[in-house]
């Protein structure tokens, strides 16, 4: 009798501790314990280590009025221990079902054995919640774990089955731009997991993010859906409160009008905060003064109408606490990609937890007179590969060459139509012609082309394979039909010549040029330089598309090219060509820079001293082949070994 009373008086208190208004906040300070395994600082949750996630905590609490948080942050933040933090007071004190997605089931196996796991055994109150995962009936599992009262359901946003598996009172979204825009052609993978949450009245959905790009981010589209909140904080100098932000350099083009870093010259030692209301510098060692004293305020304009019950929340790596991202890191961040566009998307979308937004949808080919530029030689220096790249037309070959150098820096370097029906031999030895040029180099030295491919997706397939299955360094390429993949995918010899067909992301391509084009750097990764001969016709077609946004019923809002003018072979062959390098082997892209040291050694002149001033090192120029015999046919299918094939290599 004693033992039923002592359960039963164990269950009555356990029930009524659970309904004590204890918010998530004070559980986690309470409760949580991080764990060696997970957390480089293990011990007791501090919310004075990061306050600014306390009132990101509480709108979870189940008395506060928020039904959907959204959290748009920079990394190294604690967004997803804050998420951590909401499961631990579910189970402990407000049990019920959660459902937690990941962006895939492989990040959901990893977060379950390195985040989740962790947690449960180093946290005393909710080790005694859940079974051992060891024991066969335990009910815990990598994706599905039972605790009393309640269950946890982890899935990623590519599975539809565990999206739509059963009704669910809570819902973790992390990592949610890394989500697929349509999973298993069933719809938004965020829109069917809140579905799951119409049943219960007291519902409760975090939603958490890094953000990707502007228009199509997905925790962009929900913190402006909500009362925009920043972690205002005080100047130690005037006490003037404003949120931190990084505007010096134009980046944001608001220096002055809130708090923002500064520096001397690249001494990371010199960075501060400029307060916005004395323009005092103050140094970092005063973050977590500054940090103890902020406080959440909304920016929301007050034309916006707001339904009240979505809270987002807003915040920088700038606010990171002291020992871990520092200012002077991201200084050093900064000044290391501030002239790369692809890093620097990156910095801005994980320091500062914003939006990158693209240069711009479109090119006037006028803009681009401004590059044009007379070379020192046919081969600048600073080249250290050739690539042809041919367009395959129904009355012509468009062919172009491009010289690459250190960071995929490109100069043009020859372009040219070879006029004649692509289905006669004629035409294709003129391509062998215009491969066997000989480019003079700045140095002196005599370049050719190192690989060329052709476009065989038009109607000479045949030709195509055919050429190249005789020729060395010569690959056959074709446009994919699927976006958002990689330029270059693994080749396939699936056709009756065996040559390896290389199948190309062409939007990929022109995103990549395009982005290049926009580029205001003179010179440097990425930069493409015009020769002076360029003309007007060259520059319409190398502009000859813009960039859209329509709705992909797998992908969502995906970003697309349509032509502004009719003939885009320009833009056409230059992706082509990037393609054609990446085909060259990683090795030969790492090392451009060596190589092209190598072509700019200068050349001894014939019969004589070297230039005056020359380096005294001689590179002598790569042997001239003889000159071959035009072939009185190109080869046939399975004749790869034929006479024909071999003095053509």
């Amino acid at each position: 009798m004693s033992s039923a009373l002592d359960l039963y008086l164990e269950a009555w208190r356990d029930g009524a501790a659970r309904d004590l208004p204890q918010t998530v906040s004070d559980w986690a300070a309470e409760n949580r314990v991080l764990s060696e395994i997970a957390s480089s600082e293990p011990g007791r949750w501090r919310n004075d280590r990061t306050p600014y996630l306390v009132l990101i905590m509480d709108c979870l609490s189940p008395a506060h009025p928020a039904r959907r948080v959204v959290v748009q942050a920079g990394a190294q933040l604690g967004k997803t221990e804050c998420g951590n933090n909401w499961l631990g007071h579910i189970v402990h004190r407000t049990p019920g079902p959660m459902l937690y997605v990941e962006p895939t089931l492989d990040v959901v196996k990893k977060v379950s054995k390195q985040r989740i796991a962790p947690m449960i055994e180093a946290s005393p109150a909710l080790r005694k919640c859940f079974g051992d995962a060891r024991t066969r009936d335990s009910g815990n599992t990598l994706s599905v774990k039972e605790f009393k009262g309640g269950l946890l359901l982890m899935t990623g946003a590519n599975s539809a089955a565990g999206l739509r598996s059963m009704p669910i009172r809570f819902l973790f979204c992390d990592e949610v731009d890394e989500y697929p825009g349509d999973v298993e052609g069933q719809g938004d993978p965020v829109s069917l997991a809140e579905m799951r949450t119409a049943t219960f009245t007291r519902r409760k959905v975090l939603m958490t993010s890094t953000p990707t790009i502007r228009g199509v981010s997905r925790i962009e589209r929900e913190y402006l859906a909500s009362n925009r909140l920043r972690y205002f904080i005080p100047c130690p100098e005037c006490g003037h409160m404003d949120y931190l932000q990084w505007t010096l350099g134009g980046l944001a083009g608001e220096d002055g009008r809130h708090h923002h870093i500064v520096w001397e010259g690249h001494d990371k030692s010199s960075v501060r905060m400029c307060c916005a209301g004395c323009n005092a510098k103050i140094p970092e060692s005063a973050k977590t003064h500054m940090l103890a004293r902020g406080e959440w305020r909304s920016t929301l304009p007050e034309d916006v109408i707001w339904d009240g019950q979505t809270w987002g929340f807003h915040i920088s790596s700038l606010y990171s606490p002291l020992g871990w991202k520092s200012w002077s890191d991201c200084a050093v961040a900064f000044w290391d990609c501030a002239h790369n566009p692809f890093k620097l998307k990156t910095w801005v979308n994980t320091v500062l937890g914003e939006t990158w937004e693209e240069p711009g949808d479109s090119l006037d080919h006028n803009a681009l007179k401004a590059r044009l530029r007379p070379y020192a030689a046919e081969v600048p220096n600073g080249v250290g590969a050739l690539v042809c790249s041919v367009d395959v037309q129904g009355d012509r070959l468009e062919a172009q060459v491009v010289g690459f150098g250190h960071g995929e820096e490109s100069w043009l370097i020859d372009f040219e139509q070879l006029s004649g029906d692509p289905s006669q031999q004629a035409t294709w030895l003129q391509l062998d012609d215009f491969r066997a040029r000989t480019y003079k180099h700045e140095s002196g030295r005599e370049c050719r082309v190192d690989m060329t491919v052709i476009d065989s997706g038009g109607n000479h397939t045949e030709e195509v394979y055919r050429y190249c299955a005789s020729r060395k360094r010569a690959r056959p390429i074709k446009g994919g039909t699927t976006t958002g993949r990689p330029l270059v995918e693994r080749p396939s010899n699936k056709n009756k010549y065996g040559v390896n067909l290389y199948v190309l992301c062409v939007d990929t391509g022109k995103d990549i040029v395009m982005g290049r084009l926009m580029q205001k750097n003179p010179s440097g990764p990425g930069t493409i330089h015009l020769p002076d001969w360029a003309d007007d016709e060259y520059l319409k077609q190398l502009t000859a598309e813009r960039a859209i946004r329509k709705y992909d019923k797998k992908r969502g809002s995906v970003r697309i090219w349509e032509k502004v003018y009719e003939r885009n072979e320009a833009l056409d062959l230059t992706v082509y060509a990037l393609a054609g390098l990446y085909m060259m082997g990683r090795g030969l892209v790492r090392d451009l820079s060596k190589r092209a040291a190598k072509w700019s050694v200068p050349v001894k002149p014939e019969g004589g001293e070297p230039d005056a001033g020359s380096v005294a090192v001689v590179v002598e120029p790569e042997p001239v082949p003889p000159k071959p015999q035009r072939a009185a046919r190109l080869p046939v299918a399975g004749r790869r070994g034929s006479w024909v094939g071999g003095w053509r290599k």
